[in-house]
């Protein structure tokens, strides 16, 4: 089938109009065509229609090849001029090619016409594509420049000695330097030489093994002198060939929020220390009321944190452990003095109120907002595995292991020390208690670790 095409003819002689159709006809094309004589008849049609292709005679009247293939170049079209003539030197053809043309043709030798047209047809096509393709290329910066100009945080590329090539505005913004300045500074001047061997150690890392780094913080210091941290995760780039080129990254300026993470700290622990300090005025509360037992909370909470630490408990159980250790008596001061302070061995009723000490603990507490179970605790202290504790009865499963060692750990120090009806029994005898029901009172595994506390000399009560 026969190729259509649309010829404008610069060309004074119709009859060699006719044989230049001809030609192209036998060639495989089916050409539509115009001819014109002068500059004002090309320049209107060249604006009517969009040629594939332009036959230029180079003597007309009153118009040459130069003149049309300048004409050509001033309108911008893209549309290859194959210059055909019947008397040209090859001095001129080789001019009309350095000012523009496609081609140059003799008239008396058109055999090439169609081969000449098809391979200047297909230079225009991939002209067209390479003109598509460096649009949509364009396109692309432009949408990746915009994206990266709107984001908070910084882009960069550098080079492989780390030197910036290419970044953001939001960069300049971090590092506070103008981007003049920033380009190809080198990373050791806006940070300290022990920073500066760290980053290193992360690049080479990402270097020698291609994995992304991840996450690495560290602190510069800007144009001015000011510190900031930043936080980047970055990758290896590479050329065409796959050699390592440099590197590009995403940093973030989290120096603010280090700030606030710092004043978050230093609020816990503001509210800790006045926690603390509440704890210990109860503490002293109860052992005003009971001087016979000062110091037996203090004693009991760091027998507790010593075998909690030995059990490998998470440090903010063992935080809450110790707290309510030290307070674990706090429902004593509801008990009458004369109960707590009595010389002789209690009564079944005044032991039935001295019992309920356990559970006026937990009606104290259990509307304080504490981080751990403290209420719980203090009420489960004198609980036994086996359901024969009190006040609820409750069975091992039901008991916190933090109030198991409690409970332990109350029993060895109230039989080790003195009471006001009776001597110390002596650390022995207690550790005989809790020996002897291991598994049935007190759980097994905290029994263990208490004894070999004791057995190797690493915990002793303080006097």
């Amino acid at each position: 089938m026969a190729k259509p095409l649309r010829v404008l003819m610069v060309e004074d002689s119709e009859d060699d109009a006719l044989l230049l159709l001809r030609v192209l006809k036998k060639s495989g094309f089916d050409p539509g065509a115009k001819r014109v004589q002068t500059a004002g008849q090309m320049e209107q049609a060249l604006a009517d229609c969009a040629w594939d292709i332009i036959l230029c005679d180079y003597h007309l009247p009153e118009f040459s090849g130069l003149d049309a293939i300048a004409l050509l170049k001033k309108t911008s079209c893209d549309i290859p001029l194959i210059v055909v003539s019947g008397a040209i030197g090859e001095e001129t053809a080789m001019e009309c090619i350095h000012r523009g043309a496609s081609d140059y043709l003799m008239k008396g030798n058109l055999t090439r016409l169609g081969l000449a047209v098809e391979r200047e047809l297909e230079k225009k096509e991939l002209r067209a594509r390479r003109k598509e393709d460096e649009a949509a290329l364009r396109q692309s910066e432009e949408k990746y420049r915009t994206i990266l100009e709107s984001i908070e945080d910084g882009y960069y590329e550098t080079d492989i000695a780390g030197r910036f090539t290419f970044f953001n505005s939001a960069l300049c913004r971090i590092w506070g330097y103008p981007p003049e300045e920033l380009r190809g500074l080198d990373y050791r001047v806006y940070m300290d030489g022990e920073t500066a061997r760290k980053v290193f150690a992360a690049h080479n890392r990402v270097y020698r093994t291609g994995a992304p780094g991840r996450l690495l913080e560290y602190d510069i210091f800007q144009k001015d002198q000011t510190r900031k941290t930043v936080q980047s995760t970055f990758t290896l780039m590479t050329d065409n060939k796959g050699n390592p080129s440099g590197f590009r990254g995403v940093i973030r300026d989290i120096t603010e929020l280090k700030q606030m993470e710092k004043e978050r700290l230093e609020s816990v622990n503001r509210l800790r220390k006045s926690l603390e300090a509440t704890i210990h005025a109860m503490a002293v509360t109860v052992e005003t009321r009971d001087p016979y037992t000062a110091g037996h909370q203090r004693r009991v909470a760091d027998l507790a944190y010593a075998i909690a630490r030995e059990m490998n408990l998470d440090e903010n159980r063992i935080e809450g452990l110790r707290m309510a250790s030290t307070i674990h008596d706090l429902g004593k001061i509801s008990i009458p003095a004369e109960i707590l302070t009595k010389p002789t061995k209690l009564t079944p009723i005044e032991l039935e109120i001295v019992r309920t000490h356990a559970q006026s603990g937990y009606e104290i507490l259990k509307d304080i907002e504490f981080p751990w179970p403290i209420a719980r605790i203090v009420r489960e202290h004198h609980e036994r595995i086996d359901g024969s504790g009190y006040p609820q009865r409750l069975t091992e499963n039901e008991i916190l292991l933090e109030s198991k060692i409690v409970m332990v750990a109350d029993v060895v120090e109230a039989m080790a020390s003195h009471r006001p009806y009776r001597p110390s029994l002596g650390v022995g005898p207690a550790l005989a208690e809790i020996r002897q029901n291991r598994g049935k009172l007190y759980d097994a595994a905290i029994v263990d670790v208490c004894l070999k506390l004791f057995d190797e000399n690493r915990f002793s009560f303080a006097e």
